[in-house]
């Protein structure tokens, strides 16, 4: 099946597929890694309530699903093109006095 809803976490079987048809390479805007370098991403995660499913994934290759990951950065879908947000950096306020 191409569509498992919350039912599966992982992107395995037809929609693995399905993925490698529609997206080619990984979809991190400039990179071409092919399709059997890379693995399901879920645009919106899997642990904030995403689902497993076509519209909800893409492809990524190892070192940009790192990033997104363990580097803070983000992918949105903007009219039907992934685009990567990078991580905002934000300094403490300064300390009162002790």
């Amino acid at each position: 099946p191409v569509d498992v809803g919350r039912s599966r976490r992982l992107v395995d079987g037809g929609l693995r597929k399905a993925l490698a048809v529609r997206d080619k390479h990984c979809q991190w805007p400039g990179c071409e890694r092919p399709a059997s370098w890379c693995d399901g991403h879920h645009l919106v995660h899997w642990v904030d309530g995403g689902e497993t499913n076509l519209e909800n994934t893409v492809l990524l290759c190892k070192r940009h699903h790192r990033m997104v990951h363990e580097g803070g950065w983000k992918l949105i879908k903007v009219e039907g093109k992934i685009v990567s947000i990078a991580p905002t950096v934000t300094f403490g306020l300064p300390r009162g006095p002790d």
